[in-house]
């Protein structure tokens, strides 16, 4: 078929237009996702290997104690900032752009003032719920100690937000996905290099410095988004009187805050229910797992950004065909990136996990390919929750949040005592293919879209023939590292040839050629021109 015919049976301008729009608005966060996802599993591996699997467990149950506080600071002015400047600025408002900013820093302020005292008086308990009697001094010292990156977090987060109600990612991509992974992996490891092998400094005390370091590297990357946020402020809005809606962003910021806190990998419950029933040692493991699917991740995560605002859009304007075409386009995307690493991590997971954490975390390779399988589901479904929610249905997203949480602990409770880490994998496993298997269920029910087109047949085609060839090395060759890697690049360039093989999507000629004219010396002359 020659391009001609499959334009004139292909995409509407209007289509073609989508599909730009995501490419380009994609490309920046999914370059920050990496930076930040490459820089976390390296801070990761190291810290790991610094600490020690006993420290390097208490340092993670603390860390998403932290997370947690931080999510609860934060109430939803994030979500309510985006929205308000946005349609300040739609309505050539600069006084509510002024207003909403002030609204959303002070909620935050009194969000984090709050729960900062009441991680600083009721830190024994908190810890005591989620850690073993044995260890419930040390965590309670290292929270107290952490507190500082409750308010700090908060405050990168509004601001990051702020400046996304401009329509750029380029600032919040810079604040929050370079500059504070990159600072606490800069100073973290150098740190724990200097105390380790220079000054012997106790593993107790490194730990705290992890934690510290963590903290003020939201606290550069607050300053970093601030500086942006002031830079990207017309003179208008800078000196207007500020025109505040306090009482409504804070009626659309709590069920924001409630839905977003509610998602299971924001409160982390893996590793807060092996801190309390199973100890630091098998947090540890979870941890490496868990860092592992980060890989898989990237493309979804750096995706939905510019999809939440999209769905919005068509869905207002009635465009129900643009939204379905569009959502099939991008789930496709999803899972041509995701679906060969979660495969390779089912096939080859003990390589990756020595490249991480060396022979003392070999135990964590089981663990890395159950919880991939429910990753297969959570990749392969796309990004259905923002549908769901930007529909204006976020209330069931919502009681989906809440119900698997409820589900996540109660079947936890039941199996982690006895199955230890190994069992948490598989109710994590179960509780994400559930969930987003019935989030599919939901948008076809209430929209009539699915995630699933003609051509999603391509990527599970040529994922199962790279992963034939990674499995047929496994087998003859054995598990020594040169067989692994060999076996990953023929199986990743027998992946790339059966893509090839299988023909482009219109959608993706659209990009190819988006990319043609940026990089033709006309195409240059002429952005220049314009």
């Amino acid at each position: 078929m020659s391009e001609d015919q499959g334009n004139d049976r292909g995409l509407s301008k209007d289509q073609a237009g989508d599909v730009s729009t995501v490419a380009k608005g994609g490309a920046i966060q999914v370059a920050g996702q990496i930076s930040q996802r490459v820089l976390s599993f390296l801070f990761s591996a190291i810290a790991f290997r610094g600490l020690g699997p006993v420290n390097y467990g208490l340092y993670r149950i603390v860390v998403q104690v932290l997370t947690i506080a931080g999510q609860l600071a934060l109430a939803g002015y994030n979500y309510a900032a985006m929205r308000w400047i946005a349609r300040a600025r739609a309505a050539k408002n600069p006084g509510g752009v002024r207003g909403a900013a002030r609204v959303a820093i002070s909620g935050a302020i009194i969000g984090s003032t709050v729960v900062s005292v009441a991680l600083l008086v009721f830190a024994s308990p908190i810890m005591g719920a989620v850690g073993s009697s044995a260890d419930v001094e040390n965590l309670t010292d290292l929270l107290r100690v952490g507190v500082i990156y409750v308010p700090l977090f908060a405050m990168m987060q509004v601001l990051r937000y702020c400046t996304q109600a401009y329509k750029t990612m380029v600032p919040s991509v810079v604040a929050g996905n370079i500059v504070q992974p990159a600072f606490r992996f800069v100073f973290g490891a150098a740190i724990l290099g200097l105390g380790v092998f220079v000054l012997e400094t106790s593993l107790q005390t490194l730990t705290v410095a992890m934690i510290l370091i963590l903290a003020i590297s939201y606290g550069v990357g607050a300053l970093v988004a601030r500086w942006y946020f002031g830079r990207m402020m017309s003179d208008q809005e800078r000196h207007s009187t500020p025109h505040a809606e306090p009482r409504a962003m804070t009626k659309f910021a709590l069920p924001q805050a409630g839905a977003s806190l509610l998602g299971i990998q924001t409160l982390g419950l893996g590793i807060l229910m092996l801190g309390r029933y199973a100890g630091p040692e098998e947090v540890a493991v979870f941890a490496i797992a868990l860092s592992l699917q980060g890989p898989a991740n990237v493309f979804l995560g750096g995706i939905v950004n510019i999809w939440a605002p999209m769905v919005s859009d068509l869905h207002e304007r009635g465009d129900m065909a643009r939204l379905d075409s569009l959502y099939k386009t991008i789930n496709r995307w999803i899972f041509t990136f995701s679906f060969p690493v979660t495969l390779s991590l089912l096939i080859v997971p003990d390589f990756y996990v020595r490249l991480y954490a060396g022979e003392e975390g070999t135990t964590a390779a089981s663990v890395v390919a159950v919880l991939a399988i429910g990753n297969l589901f959570y990749t392969g479904t796309g990004p259905t929750g923002y549908v769901i929610s930007m529909t204006g249905h976020p209330h069931i997203n919502f009681i989906n949040s809440a119900l698997s949480v409820i589900a996540y602990v109660a079947l936890g409770v039941l199996i982690v005592p006895e199955h230890g880490v190994l069992g948490m994998a598989a109710v994590d496993a179960g509780v994400t293919a559930a969930v987003n298997t019935v989030r599919v269920i939901q948008a076809n029910r209430l929209l009539g879209v699915q995630p699933y087109g003609p051509t999603f047949y391509k990527p599970v085609v040529a994922g199962l023939a790279g992963g034939a060839v990674l499995l047929a090395f496994r087998l003859v060759g054995g598990t020594s590292i040169p067989i692994t890697v060999a076996g990953l690049v023929v199986g990743a360039f027998v992946y790339l040839v059966a893509l090839k093989l299988l023909g482009l999507d219109e959608e993706e000629r659209v990009v190819l050629d988006g990319i043609r004219r940026r990089i033709s010396p006309g195409g240059r002359k002429r952005k220049h021109q314009k």
